[in-house]
């Protein structure tokens, strides 16, 4: 650093004491403090902090960072719902990756493994979003004409479907826009696509061992909650339904394949309800 004439910055300088709860049960109280010092400076603990746009825990719950995604998701549905009558229809996809989904994939490899519990405010802020954006907005607004003036005397009454929210998978077929954890599982592989293909960064290769009796698989150690693990798991499922034969595939190929076969698989069940088949990796079919 000296070489290169850069210092650092002290006062924004801290550290983090990892200390997941499946890994280290044991009480704060037991754990002594820790007082790091640089050039007799001292550097402050902290509980999570953001690192390249992500907010890491010391819990690796990613609690904080799906807390900040869901309030940054909001106010960018918010701002889609307000302009959406006025922009043309065709563009309201294009919007829609750009204002959006831009923030709902970033880094989500990293994050996207958390448990649905943890996730589910995402997935529900997603559905908003695409109700806002595609869905039905007299249908929408109708709910909130409540004057006897505005609604005919036969509609008066108002059944169980007048209260249910408009269902958002065909909102999702009819655009060919992925759900969230479609969503991870895409970007995930196309990460250890690039990985594998290219070699870069090396560091990341190293973690992966190719097998010897066929070399687009990889040997799959213990399970384990990381990306090494899942995307191992992931690349052995998808690998051969893409029938690659070797490394010398153009990613651009893959990418195009891989999401035709995500949207068949959103599609090929129930048409209005969502189930556990519409997330299912192993029945993704080319």
């Amino acid at each position: 650093m000296i070489c290169n004439k850069l210092h650092i910055n002290m006062t924004k300088c801290c550290f983090i004491h990892f200390r997941p709860k499946a890994m280290n049960p044991t009480n704060d109280q037991d754990t002594p403090p820790h007082n790091l010092t640089i050039d007799d400076f001292p550097i402050k603990k902290v509980s999570d902090t953001k690192f390249l746009g992500v907010i890491i825990d010391e819990n690796l719950s990613w609690n904080a960072h799906l807390t900040a995604l869901r309030r940054k998701l909001g106010h960018a549905a918010s701002t889609l719902h307000k302009i959406r009558d006025n922009v043309p229809i065709y563009l309201r996809k294009d919007l829609y990756h750009t204002l959006y989904e831009s923030h709902l994939t970033y880094c989500i490899s990293v994050w996207g493994g958390a448990p649905l519990s943890r996730t589910a405010r995402i997935w529900t802020s997603q559905k908003q979003c695409l109700r806002l954006l595609f869905g039905d907005k007299e249908a929408f607004l109708d709910k909130f004409r409540t004057c006897a003036r505005a609604r005919p005397i036969c509609n008066q009454l108002l059944g169980k479907a007048f209260y249910t929210r408009e269902h958002t998978k065909p909102l999702f077929n009819q655009n060919k826009i992925l759900t969230l954890r479609n969503l991870y599982a895409y970007h995930m592989y196309m990460e250890l696509c690039k990985i594998l293909k290219l070699r870069d960064p090396m560091k990341m290769f190293e973690q992966f061992t190719l097998s010897q009796r066929k070399q687009t698989l990889l040997i799959h150690n213990a399970p384990a909650e990381n990306f090494v693990s899942r995307s191992t798991r992931l690349w052995n499922i998808i690998t051969p339904k893409l029938k690659l034969s070797d490394y010398s595939y153009k990613i651009g190929s893959v990418k195009n394949s891989l999401k035709k076969m995500f949207l068949k698989l959103q599609d090929s069940n129930d048409p209005v309800t969502w189930t556990s088949d519409d997330f299912n990796v192993e029945k993704l079919e080319l």
